[in-house]
């Protein structure tokens, strides 16, 4: 799955740039991992394993595809420790790449054309995992409507799925958000605002209700 993902720009910060900072708390497991300490790559796996599954269930809606994302992320990032920069936190990179899997793997799902059906079923069957604790302003107020936003987010396009869960599943800063995706901050509110607006409209067609969307 997902053969083909963002070429070197995604895997790459720019040129010239230190590696991870002291002010990173991942930087000391980093430099272990680098130097070929297993256990130190795998204290990051367990650190960020369910953020990463997380992604990948919110924008794929499958958990197996979602465990295949997290597998497939950590594969790549290991295989290129010495690549990352550190012009970001490792956790931004560690997201990015795992956000560009996804949106990888649902145009190639769109060229593909999926039958809908099978879509409905693993809508119906499939929730995704929030974040914990759960804050004040999470996306899914209650249990129940989670499968229900979960089919509406299935009609975004990829872009616009992403940013939501990155916003709404795992909470996310806009500025980190900013940094995730590579766009600025007036970039980032205008497509979250018109990703709301599809998927209000997604969601009240499937409810005949409110989006339970909590703004900011």
């Amino acid at each position: 799955m997902a053969d083909q993902v963002a070429g070197a720009a995604t895997l790459r910060f720019h040129a010239g740039e230190a590696r991870a900072s002291s002010t990173d708390p991942d930087s000391w497991l980093l430099e272990r991992s680098r130097q070929g300490d297993l256990h130190a790559f795998e204290q990051l796996f367990r650190k960020y394993q369910t953020y990463v599954y997380n992604i990948g269930l919110g924008m794929l809606g499958n958990g197996d595809d979602a465990s295949d994302i997290t597998q497939e992320t950590f594969l790549r990032i290991h295989r290129n420790l010495d690549r990352f920069r550190g012009d970001a936190a490792f956790s931004t990179w560690l997201y990015r790449v795992a956000v560009n899997l996804c949106i990888t793997e649902l145009r190639r799902r769109q060229r593909g054309h999926a039958p809908l059906a099978e879509d409905l079923r693993t809508a119906e069957t499939e929730e995704p995992v929030i974040a914990e604790p759960e804050a004040p302003d999470v996306a899914i107020v209650r249990e129940e409507d989670r499968r229900r936003v979960h089919r509406a987010l299935r009609h975004l396009p990829p872009d616009y799925r992403a940013i939501m869960v990155l916003r709404h599943f795992q909470q996310l800063a806009y500025d980190e958000i900013a940094r995730v995706l590579g766009l600025s901050l007036s970039q980032v509110k205008t497509r979250l605002f018109r990703a709301r607006r599809m998927f209000k409209e997604r969601y009240e067609a499937l409810t005949g209700e409110g989006d339970g969307l909590q703004t900011d």
